[in-house]
C-alpha cells in the first residue's frame, strides 16, 4: 500500500507540472462532469473523494470511488470523435482535481516515466475492481478493504474515516442497506471500525490484519 501511495503522489506531482494543467476545486455535492458531455480532457484527483456513477437503466447509480491519485474521465484519452464522458462524477467532499486537456495528456504520454506512472494508475483501477469482487461474499471484508483504500487518514494516520453516504457506499459495494449495516456491525464486533458522527471510522492496523487473514485463508 505504501508503494502504491508513493506512485500516486508522484503522478499527482507530474500532472501538476504539465503545461496548461488546471487546478479545479469542487465543493461537496458538485457535479464534476455529466454523462454524454464532451470529454475535453483527463482529470486526476489531488485531494478529496469522488463518486463515479452511471445509469442503470435510467436511474443514477454509484459504481466506484476515486481518491487522491485516481484518474477520471479517461474517455478523453480514447479514439472516439468527439469523445464523450460515459457516466458522471460527483464530489463527495471538498475535492481538488487536476485537469489536463486531451492534447497535453497525449504529449505527456510520449515520455516513458510519465507513461509508466499512468499505466500503474490504470492497473490500480483494475485491481480495485478485482479486490471488491474477491471480497463480495464477505461484506465485512469488502467494507474493510474500502476503508483502507479510500478512507481519509485521521489521528496521525492510525485511523481512517470514510465520509460516504450509506446509499452510495451500498451501491459501490453491491450490498443492500441492511447488509451494509450488518457489515459495519461485524467490523465493530471485531474492534476494527465504528460509526462516529454518521461516518465509519476504522482502526487502520486492525483493518489490515483482517484483510491479511482473508488472503491467508483464501490461499489454503
Amino acid at each position: 500500500m505504501e508503494t502504491m501511495n508513493r506512485r500516486r503522489e508522484n503522478l499527482i506531482a507530474e500532472v501538476k507540472s504539465l503545461p496548461g494543467t488546471l487546478v479545479v476545486d469542487h465543493h461537496q455535492g458538485d457535479l464534476i462532469f455529466q454523462d454524454g458531455a464532451f470529454a475535453a480532457g483527463v482529470y486526476l484527483v489531488s485531494e478529496g473523494l469522488v463518486m463515479v456513477g452511471g445509469y442503470a437503466p435510467d436511474e443514477p447509480r454509484a459504481v466506484a470511488l476515486a481518491g487522491p491519485g485516481d484518474l477520471l474521465g479517461l474517455e478523453a484519452w480514447g479514439s472516439a470523435t468527439p469523445p464523450r464522458y460515459e457516466g458522471f462524477a460527483r464530489a463527495l467532499a471538498a475535492t481538488t482535481l487536476l485537469f489536463a486537456t486531451s492534447d497535453a495528456w497525449a504529449r505527456a504520454l510520449d515520455r516513458p516515466p510519465f507513461r509508466e506512472l499512468v499505466l500503474s494508475a490504470l492497473a490500480d483501477l483494475v485491481l480495485d475492481r478485482r479486490a471488491l469482487a474477491l471480497h463480495r461474499d464477505r461484506p465485512d471484508r469488502s467494507l474493510a478493504w474500502t476503508l483502507v483504500r479510500w478512507g481519509e487518514r485521521v489521528d496521525d494516520g492510525s485511523r481512517v474515516r470514510l465520509t460516504v453516504p450509506a446509499a452510495i457506499l451500498a451501491s459501490v459495494l453491491h450490498l443492500s442497506r441492511s447488509a451494509l449495516r450488518q457489515a459495519s456491525s461485524r467490523l465493530a464486533e471485531l474492534d476494527a471500525a465504528q460509526l462516529a458522527n454518521g461516518h465509519i471510522v476504522g482502526d487502520l492496523s486492525r483493518l489490515q490484519e483482517l484483510l491479511e487473514e482473508s488472503v491467508t485463508a483464501s490461499a489454503r
